[in-house]
């Protein structure tokens, strides 16, 4: 009997036991710990007792001050917050403020409070900016030397031009002695010229980076080395400002002619061959022959001549071509059309492009709307890698085409019809891999207006193609070769539009095909068959009709491209 008794009294003592540990882990749990330990450490954090056995009051009174600590935590988090909203760093920034602008330093307040707060810090700030504009505006030899001293935060300042100088003060490129040149040469024009604006200072160039005066400024100083004159002396006997840079780099740099055209090296986004181009100018400016520099075509003593006779709204690149394509007897017309393709900018194989354009000279005959098919063609069957899509969606990679492809010997009919056949054999190829890419960053366009002949509503647009399927689509519709341009597309050397014409009935239908390059540029914009904008086919085209209605939207499609180019800031080649 006495065992009995023993057994139960034992077995409700562990009852109680579990009932009490139970308890304990869940009064843990409300506090949002997980152990006895970290509970232990909170008491004594917390100034309580480290004991785990505790009565109900003293555990209520545990859950009390926890729930206070999280209020007052999440109170601190908003506070922080708010802080943050006035663009301060801290809360001692923020008591700061509050004190010198008559108001309570106390973390906590209302939200009515904080909103009167932000609304003041926004008042404030708008008249700091305000009068700073003005004080800026007011003296703005005095700003450019505190942006010199680096004493003017870019935050302040609120005009385009003092943002662009601030930045060319801190350009990598400037040394100490060509920051205090670049000084200056500012505070001189602000006195003597009109070099401030932030449009694009070479219009063919586009809005790339260094396309700006203020720019162009900052490439000149950097090269005070090699000035032969004094800063002082030159005045400005112009009012436009491009020619009052010119008249700036020459009086700094030139003691002989230097062209127009070779103004352009000092626009440039900066790069090695930006570099190259600057030195060509003091190489021209002190008498020497562009032939003894570093060009990377071959010139004769006729084609250097020439070449500085290039017309002022060309590029270099467009320059040198002039001169090459003129120095071999070729014609005006067909220079135009090869700046317009992709020899018009790059001098990459130059060996063999050479030969290529001997070859067009030597068959003046020729329409020069040929000619950019033409290059298409080679450069896709020479230098292109032939990518194949196999059935298990693998794809083949094979080299080129032709990679010892020659003009040497070749029949002009042979090539035009080797052009032709592979237009067709791009518009039916179904054997290329899909790709995609990433848009250019370029807006499409959208317009409406009524058809002059019917009043029906006409929806124009331009929409950019970013697949493989996409170029070929275009290409079969259109029957040219857009579909070779998929590989540039992809490096983001080029992009293609689709300018197409829709009405209130029926489906829409493609006009032209654009192709823009990475300078914002617009290298080609050809309709059906490659015919221009203004409904011509190249001569001896074997597919002459293209129909009386598309002709006429083919012809309206330059006014539709030109607003386009507006939107955008486009600059398009001479033969686009």
């Amino acid at each position: 009997m006495p065992k009995t008794q023993n057994k139960r009294k034992k077995g409700r003592h562990r009852g109680a036991s579990a009932r009490a540990n139970t308890d304990l882990m869940a009064h843990i749990a409300s506090l949002d710990l997980e152990t006895v330990e970290s509970y232990k450490t909170w008491c004594r954090d917390n100034g309580l007792k480290g004991a785990v056995n505790k009565g109900w009051q003293e555990r209520r009174h545990e859950r009390q001050l926890a729930q206070k600590l999280k209020q007052s935590e999440s109170v601190d988090a908003e506070v922080l917050v708010h802080v943050k909203s006035m663009n301060l760093n801290s809360l001692e920034d923020y008591q700061n403020w509050c004190t010198s602008h008559g108001l309570s330093p106390a973390a906590h307040k209302s939200p009515h409070q904080r909103k009167k707060e932000l609304e003041l810090s926004i008042r404030v700030k708008g008249e700091a900016a305000l009068a700073g504009m003005k004080r800026h505006s007011r003296r703005p030899r005095d700003t450019i030397d505190l942006l010199y001293k680096g004493d003017i935060d870019r935050q302040e300042l609120r005009h385009d031009h003092l943002l662009k100088i601030h930045d060319a003060f801190a350009h990598p490129g400037l040394d100490a002695h060509g920051r205090e040149a670049f000084l200056n040469l500012l505070l001189h024009v602000e006195q003597n010229g009109d070099l401030f604006g932030t449009k694009p200072a070479i219009s063919v160039l586009g809005p790339q980076e260094g396309n700006t005066f203020i720019e162009g400024l900052r490439a000149l100083a950097s090269h005070y080395r090699l000035r032969i004159r004094p800063l002082d002396l030159w005045k400005s006997d112009s009012h436009n400002s491009r020619r009052q840079f010119g008249s700036l780099a020459r009086h700094l740099l030139a003691k002989y002619d230097v062209p127009v055209f070779m103004d352009a090296a000092w626009f440039r986004t900066e790069s090695e061959e930006t570099s190259r181009q600057q030195n060509w100018f003091v190489h021209i400016g002190t008498g020497q022959n562009i032939r003894t520099s570093d060009i990377p075509v071959q010139l004769t003593k006729k084609m250097a001549h020439l070449f500085l006779q290039a017309p002022d709204q060309y590029t270099i690149e467009e320059a040198l071509r002039w001169g090459q394509i003129l120095g071999l007897e070729g014609e005006q017309p067909l220079v135009r059309t090869v700046i317009g393709t992709r020899l018009g900018t790059t001098f990459e194989n130059e060996d063999f492009w050479k030969t290529v354009i001997h070859f067009f000279v030597n068959n003046p005959m020729l329409d020069p709307d040929h000619v950019g098919p033409i290059v298409d063609f080679i450069y896709n069957q020479k230098y292109v890698p032939q990518e194949i899509a196999q059935p298990g969606g693998e794809i083949l990679q094979l080299p080129p085409a032709q990679p010892n492809f020659s003009v040497k010997s070749r029949s002009i009919l042979k090539l035009l019809n080797q052009v032709e056949q592979w237009h067709r054999q791009l518009a039916r190829d179904t054997r290329l891999p899909h790709r995609q890419w990433e848009p250019s960053g370029l807006d499409p366009l959208e317009m409406e207006e009524n058809s002059s002949g019917s009043g029906e509503k006409v929806q124009w647009s331009i929409k950019e193609l970013l697949s493989t399927k996409q170029l070929q689509d275009e290409g079969k519709a259109m029957g040219h070769c857009v579909g070779s341009y998929a590989q540039n597309c992809q490096k983001g050397n080029t992009s293609i539009w689709s300018m197409q014409v829709g009405f209130e009935t029926g489906s829409p239908y493609r006009v032209m095909t654009i192709a823009v390059n990475s300078s914002r540029r617009i290298t080609q914009a050809r309709g059906r068959y490659n015919a221009l904008p203004s409904g011509k086919l190249p001569n001896g085209s074997k597919r002459k009709v293209i129909g009386r209605d598309y002709a006429a939207y083919l012809r309206h499609s330059k006014r539709i491209l030109f607003h386009w180019r507006e939107q955008e800031s486009l600059t398009m080649s001479l033969r686009a």
